[in-house]
């Protein structure tokens, strides 16, 4: 394992999805100035969620094609500029088009950073990628802290300081550039071998335990504050139930990470995942200080399997880490992230605990799913 380029693209993919998690809190404040209905607040959040996870994919084919060690410190770099102009956009419309093109520096980013991870950690994969992810799901609690701390302080201007820390870590990154190693080595002299054909039946199976998984992490993001609100529970309280259960959730990835390398992928992906229901149910229901021993081991449970689906995409077509990556990190982790708007519908028919309830079952089935997968027969890159 080859620390450096490892250490350096975790603190990057903590900088850019901190960055981006600030806009669910500078959003409010762009509703008042512009009057937006919730509609409108909604498709904005789509559209980022769209352009920044949906067309990974696309940016993991040119990987895997080309050399795009570029991407990383480029996606960063306009990522981190972009969110910076939002206190000074004229419009909705104008919102929406540096919401876009933000969505494309993200969506760049991550399948090139996660190739090279997986290429720099060797035999360790599983443990390289565990905390590649705890660095974003580490920005993804922090995000939210700064922009209000921003906003509280400084108004809409404020948004200018988003940029500082990706501009600085893009630097860092391109100064470093030759630590990542992204393009797939082919010996010059070596005859050329067919292809092995994309097993889509697992990787199908793979996307849809994914897209149950972030269904129920996106949704109980939303939903949980709204639950807590209607039990009385303080915005404060609120507010530290959502950070113990995302930092505990980072801590998850890297246990789970760390056990895949010796207990195979599958088994974290599955126990992890079946575990969670009970553990959030019994959230929902214990009062007192055990509430927030199961709020962690909850969060803790649902995204131990969070960089070990990853690494089970990569090595299920190691011949195309990037298409691999853009399918668990972006397109199928995004899809998940659409059915937020069915359990909003749902919520509205059927109440906001039935939703809740709904949501806390869905990691269960994508751990049924899990069983239904075969460990990858090689784990070399």
């Amino acid at each position: 394992m080859r620390r450096r380029p490892i250490g350096l693209a975790v603190l990057a993919h903590a900088v850019i999805d901190g960055s981006v998690n600030t806009l669910p809190v500078i959003l409010p404040v762009l509703a008042d100035r512009f009057h937006l209905n919730y509609a409108q607040i909604g498709l904005a959040a789509a559209l980022l969620n769209l352009f920044s996870s949906v067309i990974q994919p696309g940016f993991g084919y040119l990987a895997d094609r080309w050399h795009t060690r570029w991407f990383i410190p480029a996606g960063i770099a306009w990522t981190g500029a972009l969110l910076g102009t939002l206190g000074f956009v004229p419009s909705f419309l104008a919102l929406l088009a540096v919401i876009v093109c933000t969505g494309f520096g993200s969506a760049a980013f991550h399948p090139v950073a996660s190739i090279a991870v997986a290429r720099a950690s060797g035999s360790q994969r599983g443990f390289g990628m565990s905390l590649f992810s705890a660095g974003g799901n580490l920005g993804f609690a922090i995000g939210p802290v700064i922009a209000a701390w921003l906003m509280t302080r400084f108004g809409l201007p404020g948004t200018v300081a988003i940029a500082a820390p990706s501009l600085l870590m893009a630097l860092a990154l391109q100064a470093c550039r030759e630590e990542f190693e992204v393009a797939t080595p082919r010996p010059a002299a070596a005859p050329r071998q067919k292809t092995a054909p994309i097993p889509w039946r697992q990787l199908g199976i793979l996307c849809a335990a994914i897209i149950l998984r972030s269904w129920a992490y996106s949704g109980l993001l939303i939903f949980i504050p709204l639950l807590l609100r209607e039990q009385g529970v303080s915005l404060e309280t609120t507010g530290y139930a959502l950070f113990v259960f995302l930092f505990s959730g980072a801590v998850g990835g890297l246990i789970g990470g760390h056990l895949s390398d010796r207990v195979g992928l599958q088994q974290v992906m599955a126990i992890s995942l079946l575990a969670f229901p009970p553990l959030m149910a019994a959230a929902m229901v214990v009062p007192g200080a055990l509430r927030w021993i199961l709020w962690a081991l909850a969060g803790t449970a649902l995204l131990a399997s969070f960089s070990v689906t990853t690494v089970f995409a990569q090595e299920l077509i190691p011949e195309r880490l990037g298409l691999a990556s853009g399918l668990s990190l972006g397109l199928a982790f995004g899809a998940g992230g659409v059915g937020v708007g069915l359990s909003g519908m749902l919520a509205d028919l059927a109440g906001l605990p039935a939703s809740v309830w709904f949501l806390n079952g869905l990691p269960g089935v994508a751990g049924l799913l899990a069983l239904m997968l075969r460990a990858p027969i090689s784990r070399g890159v």
